[in-house]
């Protein structure tokens, strides 16, 4: 807890000034009640200043917020426990409470006076947040004598954080291919003294189990071949979520819509990198972020986890994805990759259409956004870049929705998703 800082108030100021008035005048008057009288007046707050001094009132403070997780557009409900520690009861309270910084001004309350070793406890809620990571307080406690001579105030150090997740949403139960690459095709794959991708093989032993030999090796070598192990394999899955500024758009008019994703094309593809994500994680996949121009590959257990470190991304100033272009190669050759994209340049589109391997038996999928629908929902994609985006994506193994301001993350996905087995890499949203 920060000193405290006392003063008089203005009822206590004026009672002061007028007694130490009505002692003047009777001093250079001659009446000596008159001075009685001032010394009566002006001692009163003196008095009121050393008792509230030598009371020692210790007011303590104990906070909480519930949820300490929420998604955007929900609220959050803060709890301050206030507790006199002192034996003797305090005056009024006027409590406030520092609100998170994207909203103006404090919580504001009148507390009545509390006993000796008494508790009470004021809530608020804070309105619903757009995602972020917010904090709540520090509390400043202004208190009075029960005559109001004094104003007492204190301030502490102590705040709560509670973090606003992007949206997620329950996808559809449908899961890109998986792919012979990365050895996901039959739900297991070789492992020996190498690790999970090499494959192990030894030559073929009397008793070993004909349903471990290894034809291809066998075909290479000219003899029989069977793999040293074999165990289940966790498929491997890889989100790039495209954050660059200049990838992204605001509406004009954002004040009668309460979903975040309608204001910002950034807010869709972010809520969409967690639903996907989540859903990944449910099916007990491996599954990466790549999102930063570091191009570290960061990986999560769980969906919450996820959720978490989505909440406190930000748009970046880098102008393309260029940076980005190995760990991209890497993780479109070692895993399912799925790319959640803003508005394209020609070094982003370049780099994007070098990234996915020729021959796979599987396409990266790219959820495209139409950002310009985010400004002018009406807008047409015939003729437009991102049309012509979306081809060059697919003409590189891509498989493209285009997604448009308005469009749910689970009927995107599943238009994405609807046909891969058909091996028909050009199905879009519209």
């Amino acid at each position: 807890m920060f000193p405290r800082r006392a003063g008089f108030t203005t009822r206590a100021s004026c009672l002061l000034a007028a007694g130490l008035t009505a002692i003047a005048c009777g001093l250079l008057l001659g009446e000596v009640d008159l001075v009685r009288a001032g010394v009566l007046g002006a001692a009163v707050p003196l008095i009121a200043a050393v008792v509230v001094h030598r009371s020692r009132l210790q007011i303590a403070n104990q906070r909480s917020v519930e949820p300490r997780q929420i998604g955007a557009g929900e609220t959050v409900t803060v709890h301050l426990v206030i507790t006199n520690r002192s034996r003797l009861r305090t005056g009024t309270m006027m409590l406030e409470d520092q609100l998170p910084d994207r909203l103006p001004g404090r919580a504001r309350f009148v507390l009545d006076s509390l006993g000796g070793h008494e508790a009470r406890t004021v809530s608020y809620r804070v309105p619903g947040l757009a995602r972020g990571v917010y904090r709540t307080g520090p509390l400043r406690v202004r208190l009075t004598d029960p005559f109001r001579m004094i104003d007492l105030s204190r301030a502490f150090t102590s705040t709560d954080e509670f973090v606003v997740a992007p949206v997620v949403e329950q996808l559809p139960p449908i899961d890109p291919p998986r792919t012979d690459d990365v050895g996901d095709s039959a739900g297991s794959h070789s492992v020996g003294i190498h690790g999970a991708d090499d494959q192990s093989t030894r030559e073929y032993r009397i008793g070993d189990d004909l349903r471990k030999i290894h034809w291809r090796s066998s075909a290479r070598t000219g003899q029989l071949m069977v793999r040293q192990e074999e165990r289940p394999w966790r498929g491997q899955s890889t989100i790039l979520l495209d954050l660059r500024a200049a990838a992204h758009t605001t509406a004009r008019d954002t004040t009668p819509l309460t979903d975040p994703r309608q204001a910002s094309s950034l807010e869709w593809a972010v809520s969409a990198a967690a639903s996907i994500g989540a859903r990944f994680l449910r099916t007990g996949r491996e599954t990466g972020l790549l999102c930063d121009p570091s191009g570290e590959r960061l990986r999560f257990g769980d969906g919450n986890r996820l959720a978490v470190h989505l909440a406190g991304v930000r748009e970046l100033g880098s102008p393309d994805l260029l940076p980005m272009a190995g760990p991209l190669r890497t993780a479109a050759r070692d895993s399912a990759l799925v790319a959640v994209l803003g508005r394209l340049d020609p070094v982003t589109l370049r780099t994007l259409a070098d990234a996915h391997p020729r021959g796979r038996s599987s396409p990266a999928l790219a959820l495209l956004l139409d950002v310009d629908t985010w400004v002018e929902p009406s807008l047409r994609a015939d003729g437009r870049p991102v049309v012509a985006a979306a081809a060059v994506l697919r003409n590189s193994g891509w498989r493209v929705a285009v997604v448009r301001c308005g469009d749910s993350i689970g009927e995107a996905w599943q238009l994405l998703l609807a046909g891969t087995t058909a091996g028909r890499p050009d199905a879009v949203l519209r």
